[in-house]
């Protein structure tokens, strides 16, 4: 089983995409968690990547896709994977089709998670993460307790200096709109596209989505 998830910052992908690979037991590979796995590799590869990243520099569209061909060859994604966080561009997406096609492997679905835009601002600027354990809370809909960390106690919380309006509207948002939201014509004249109401709670959104990777095995 493998699948892609997409959707807009704040969408929730990265929840989901854990939710359902504990379902189905199968590895979730976030952009960042390919990064860092990949760069502790001791090859010419891993040495690019190293470097990229320590300088500050975007991974090319190139190197990202050599680092995910690399990662999805490794043993736990041999029950299948889901990639959350790429492809970004269709010029990733086109050279991804060309890798699966000649590892064989079959790429069950794409599930695009849309959620309103204001609804959107509302879990970004709102975020909260706990400064001990790093769960996410957010100020609008699940604030951090007066008490402390739900999970460990901690006091303290640490926002990102990108979770603003400025930030998410200007870089952000417009950055999805012009390089991500693309793939959504892509994937759908391929027939994967599978688009989920990502507005309601994370519970709700998980439970239609398991389903509909039950329903369309």
């Amino acid at each position: 089983m493998h699948y892609i998830f997409l959707g807009p910052p704040g969408a929730g992908k990265g929840t989901q995409a854990k939710t359902l690979s504990e379902k189905l037991n199968i590895a979730h590979l976030s952009t960042g968690e390919i990064l860092r796995t990949m760069s502790k590799k001791y090859n010419e590869m891993g040495r690019a990547l190293k470097k990229t990243m320590s300088e500050g520099l975007l991974v090319s569209d190139e190197l990202i896709t050599k680092v995910v061909e690399q990662r999805i060859l490794l043993d736990d994604c041999n029950k299948g994977f889901i990639l959350d966080g790429f492809p970004r561009t269709i010029i990733q997406a086109n050279n991804f089709d060309k890798i699966i096609e000649e590892k064989n492997i079959l790429l069950n679905s794409v599930i695009q998670i849309d959620v309103p835009e204001d609804i959107l601002l509302k879990r970004i600027t709102g975020r909260q993460v706990c400064k001990n354990c790093f769960k996410i809370y957010n100020k609008y809909f699940n604030p951090f307790p007066n008490n402390g960390c739900q999970i460990c106690g901690e006091k303290d919380i640490i926002t990102r200096n990108d979770d603003n309006e400025n930030a998410f509207r200007n870089v952000r948002l417009k950055k999805y709109y012009e390089e991500t939201e693309p793939l959504l014509g892509y994937y759908s004249s391929k027939k994967l596209l599978y688009r989920v109401d990502g507005a309601g709670s994370a519970d709700k959104i998980a439970e239609k989505i398991f389903k509909f990777t039950l329903e369309s095995k």
